[in-house]
């Protein structure tokens, strides 16, 4: 199991910047290396005791390299020297320079700790999702949203074609990117979104997308065609630069947030009704709400936020 746990390692000092990671994060995530590598070991549970014994030797190894828990800041200058150089070079201009992050999103999640606390003890389970999304760096260019959930054909999209959805649906088991879903992203979605709209604006097709280095990535020369290509993010950089993910994811689930608190309002007086709404919600009105919220996001939002990279 010696590539999972590298690639475990890899991936968490890659996120641990974004927020805790705990223990059963972990140990999903194994599992999902597991899967994905097709290592054959059928008695392999990433068990505590496992996850023990990772952490006593990777953690260790962070020591002993002296590797610390903060953001990359010597990276990112120099990220960020290299990239002004890239975009002068091949006369880039901001609609050609995009950026996609993932979020997970816990879609039943009460959005004030007043609510969680009215129903804390009996509320519906958390029901995680993940949510890819892309725009460049003028912000006038917003990639349909991809969402993964775990279920290949939901109940709730019955009747409903996948390409009347408002966002394109993945399915993974645990509801997370994996290698296979972001290659299909970038030459089925991104690729011929971002040719069409440089055919509108009579620019060349030619564009780079800023993305993190994780083990869920195909490699960088594997996302290419033409002058379309993928840029990775040094380790650890992402609190710092990463365009996506400073404010807009957050801005984005607030109003999702939102959204989820407006269908309670007419029961917020009523704790089992309240309780009784919520397990009403399904995957059919996430993906309109999420979809909604992204496109309630401005375009001077999504600008904004590359502000530290450019």
């Amino acid at each position: 199991m010696e590539k999972v746990s590298e690639a475990l390692f890899l991936w968490f000092t890659q996120q641990r910047d974004k927020g805790p990671i705990t223990g059963p994060i972990l140990q999903e995530k194994a599992l999902s290396f597991q899967k994905e590598f097709n290592e054959e070991e059928p008695d392999f549970m990433a068990s505590v005791g496992w996850l023990d014994r990772w952490k006593k030797y990777r953690l260790r190894q962070l020591s002993i390299c002296g590797e610390k828990l903060s953001a990359n800041r010597e990276g990112f200058l120099k990220f960020k020297a290299n990239c002004h150089c890239l975009t002068e070079n091949e006369g880039l201009s901001g609609e050609q320079i995009y950026n996609y992050d993932e979020t997970g999103l816990n879609y039943k999640m009460l959005p004030s700790k007043t609510l969680a606390s009215w129903a804390e003890a009996s509320a519906p389970g958390k029901e995680r999702v993940t949510i890819l999304a892309c725009s460049n760096a003028t912000g006038n260019h917003k990639l349909r949203l991809t969402f993964i959930g775990k279920a290949k054909n939901p109940r709730a999209f019955k009747n409903i074609a996948p390409t009347a959805l408002p966002v394109s649906y993945k399915n993974h088991r645990n509801a997370w990117m994996d290698s296979g879903i972001s290659r299909g992203w970038f030459f089925n979605a991104f690729l011929p979104s971002v040719e069409q709209f440089l055919n509108s604006l009579n620019l060349p097709r030619k564009a780079i997308l800023v993305i993190d280095n994780e083990p869920s990535q195909p490699r960088e020369d594997e996302l290419i065609r033409g002058d379309i290509r993928v840029i990775f993010l040094p380790p650890n950089i992402t609190s710092l630069c990463q365009p996506v993910d400073q404010d807009v994811l957050e801005v984005l689930k607030k109003k999702y947030r939102h959204k989820l608190l407006t269908t309670l309002i007419e029961v917020i007086d009523d704790r089992n009704g309240m309780l009784d709404k919520l397990r009403t919600v399904n995957l059919k009105d996430v993906v309109y709400w999420i979809a909604q919220s992204w496109e309630q996001i401005e375009m001077q939002t999504l600008a904004r936020s590359w502000r530290k990279l450019l």
